[in-house]
């Protein structure tokens, strides 16, 4: 099991780390559970201008609007 950090980002503000979206990412939404999908939308990931980073464990990006610890 690995853990990462998912955070919900505006902008490029102090990004690391992957978008979700990108083909580096290590994670996938196919890989998150019901409440993990839930978490982004109750955090409005799908705002415009807004997307999600993968990070490892602990590294939350500059400007993170919200983050979440999960195992995968």
């Amino acid at each position: 099991m690995t853990t990462y950090t998912l955070s919900i980002v505006e902008g490029d503000a102090g990004e690391k780390g992957e978008d979700i979206f990108s083909p580096d990412s290590p994670v996938t939404f196919d890989d998150l559970g019901i409440g993990i999908l839930m978490w982004l939308t109750e955090h409005g990931y799908e705002e415009p201008g807004r997307k999600v980073v993968v990070t490892p464990a602990g590294e939350v990006p500059l400007g993170a609007l919200a983050s979440r610890d999960v195992d995968l």
